[in-house]
């Protein structure tokens, strides 16, 4: 019969010791607090194969009920219909019945990134052809399967993310001027208040950015767009420079402050979430460290550096093996929590955290979505919250997937 007092003595000894071998709350990973995959209140919907072969950036307008795509293989964008995102019902709309399938808008390049007007029912896309161009087109025409642009305005070079401000009022593009080592990369800012009204629409670009950055021009890349919710500031990925640009929203725009992540990291998602009257949080998807960092910014002291609150380790919170590439992360508010979404592209998985104290983000759900996913949104109906990804496939079929939190 086994001896129970050397067994429970045993057994205190090694919970002593591995409490005592927990690293300390600054070091990756080691500040979650994790919690089993099986609540309730989290669900995956569908994961839907859309039309191509390809759906990489997203973005959904809550007037006309519409999930738009960027498709890389076909060059167009593809436009869903999801009027209920609990049901799961979609329905894809063709753009040229001429053609066999189902055909998305054609941009006459290739379209890299959409986003929608904050309120009127216009959809704008960063585009690269002969050069990168900014469009934007009509979406209650699009939702009878008709194209009808409102612009067509050159701008930039080869350009990789496009944001709209929630006051309407501005676009802002990272012009990654990818393929040329002599092609400087910029951030420009477009004044679209005057959208459907004129024809083409001013640009500013950010002045002294290579400088800013320590960079020489031609090997700056900015690579993703985030701008904080109350339209004040952006920060804007430069993935190959391993620095997050800060930078005030105005027709005279200029570096205010710069992460400098470790090296490697290449951030590449970025998101904003007001968390108080004076601090707002930025998540950053680092794809080359496998981390997900998020930091705080006084929104009032931009020249003030942002400070990191925490940084977790992707790898091992969605148990991949060599690589995650984390490559999206959105951050949204649900009841009284305030969850973290990240689109893991090597796991083909959603992360979720609870990072309600930002300090000891709570790892919620794992949730398995389509190929690759890239782009992530969050969306709310009926009180709840839906997370969209883009499954860009590549190789393998483009999806989408929703899953729902409430």
């Amino acid at each position: 019969m086994p001896n129970l007092k050397s067994n429970l003595i045993t057994t205190l000894t090694t919970a002593i010791i591995l409490t005592q071998c927990t690293p300390s709350s600054n070091q990756l990973s080691n500040n979650l607090d994790q919690i089993p995959n099986n609540h309730t209140n989290i669900r995956k919907i569908i994961t839907y194969d859309t039309p191509g072969r390809c759906s990489e950036i997203i973005a959904y307008s809550k007037n006309t009920k519409l999930l738009l795509t960027t498709n890389s293989v076909s060059k167009d964008i593809s436009v869903l219909s999801i009027p209920n995102l609990a049901s799961g019902h979609i329905t894809p709309i063709d753009f040229n019945k001429n053609k066999p399938g189902t055909q998305g808008i054609n941009t006459n390049g290739e379209p890299t990134s959409v986003s929608i007007h904050p309120n009127r029912n216009i959809a704008f896309a960063a585009v690269n052809a002969q050069h990168g161009k900014l469009i934007a087109f009509d979406l209650n025409q699009a939702k009878t399967g008709k194209t009808k642009f409102i612009l067509d305005q050159k701008v930039g070079t080869h350009l990789d993310s496009l944001a709209i401000s929630n006051n309407g009022k501005w676009a802002v593009i990272a012009d990654e001027a990818e393929g040329n080592s002599k092609t400087e990369g910029a951030i420009i800012l477009v004044n679209i208040s005057k959208i459907g009204t004129s024809t083409h629409l001013p640009t500013y670009k950010v002045k002294d950015l290579a400088k800013a950055i320590g960079r020489p021009p031609g090997r700056i890349e900015p690579e993703f767009v985030a701008i904080d919710p109350q339209s004040r500031f952006a920060a804007v990925a430069c993935q190959d420079d391993n620095v997050i640009v800060i930078l005030p929203l105005n027709a005279n725009p200029k570096v205010a402050s710069i992460i400098r992540l470790p090296r490697i990291s290449q951030p590449d998602g970025v998101n904003l979430l007001n968390y108080s009257p004076n601090t707002t949080l930025l998540s950053i998807a680092e794809e080359g460290t496998d981390t997900v960092s998020i930091y705080k910014i006084n929104p009032n002291q931009l020249k003030s550096p942002p400070t990191l609150i925490t940084r977790m380790d992707i790898r091992s919170l969605s148990g991949t093996g060599s690589r995650s590439d984390p490559e999206g992360v959105y951050m949204f508010r649900q009841t009284d929590k305030i969850y973290l979404a990240i689109a893991i592209e090597r796991a083909n998985k959603t992360l979720i955290m609870d990072i309600s104290n930002p300090s000891k983000p709570i790892k919620k759900a794992l949730i398995k979505v389509g190929n690759r996913p890239e782009g992530i949104i969050v969306q709310k109906q009926a009180g709840k919250s839906y997370i969209i990804t883009g499954d860009e496939g590549k190789p393998g079929k483009g999806e989408v997937s929703i899953i729902e939190i409430h």
